[in-house]
């Protein structure tokens, strides 16, 4: 799993991320969309140089974009999913399909007041696969051109965006129980990570 930030998670960061996640500001949306568009453009740009040329190929046919779920309480507080919002604004710049593939089917309370190793004992079993994914990837899969299918595997790259990274522990969780699903189905997933701040 390879994971960039679109910056860092400086003073005017944290405001204008607080402003959108928690108190529901929608014209930042647009902005922060820009920034992590700009990003994902970087991204290729730099895996697409000889020194990554092993993943070329996969990074420039991005299959699919999804994010990192939010528990239904969350969700209910906040009437969306930060990251959601983010991951479709990639999708709908970069004509890619956006599909929700992850659920979390537990809240995991606020992160940024655990430490590391509390981070990760969270994490380990916070997310599930959405029911449907199986059929979803598999109907995506049967819809588009026959690159997902390489020497009778079917592999598909996976763009799984959320707003902050700090330690990592949800993206990994994420990207693991994507990967053993996906794996159950016979299908390779080759998964980038981008995060709108580091902090």
């Amino acid at each position: 799993m390879c994971n960039r930030s679109a910056t860092s998670y400086t003073p005017m960061m944290r405001e204008w991320i607080g402003q959108f996640k928690y108190r529901g500001n929608e014209k930042y949306s647009s902005l922060l969309g820009e920034i992590m568009n700009r990003a994902y453009q970087a991204m290729r740009y730099e895996f697409a140089g000889h020194k990554y040329s092993r993943f070329k190929q996969s990074l420039w046919s991005v299959d699919v974009v999804t994010c990192v779920p939010v528990s239904e309480k969350r969700l209910t507080e906040r009437g969306f999913n930060q990251a959601q919002i983010l991951a479709e604004e990639i999708a709908r710049r970069n004509k890619l399909p956006f599909l929700s593939l992850l659920a979390r089917p537990q809240d995991t309370g606020k992160q940024s007041f655990k430490s590391k190793k509390e981070r990760m004992n969270t994490m380990n079993n916070a997310f599930s696969v959405h029911p449907n994914m199986a059929n979803l990837m598999k109907s995506f899969i049967l819809k588009t051109e026959s690159q997902c299918v390489t020497e009778n595997k079917l592999s598909v790259t996976v763009l799984l965006v959320d707003d902050i990274y700090t330690t990592g522990s949800t993206l990994h969780a994420c990207a693991r129980v994507l990967k053993e699903k996906a794996l159950e189905q016979g299908i390779h997933l080759t998964i980038f990570c981008l995060t709108l701040a580091r902090s």
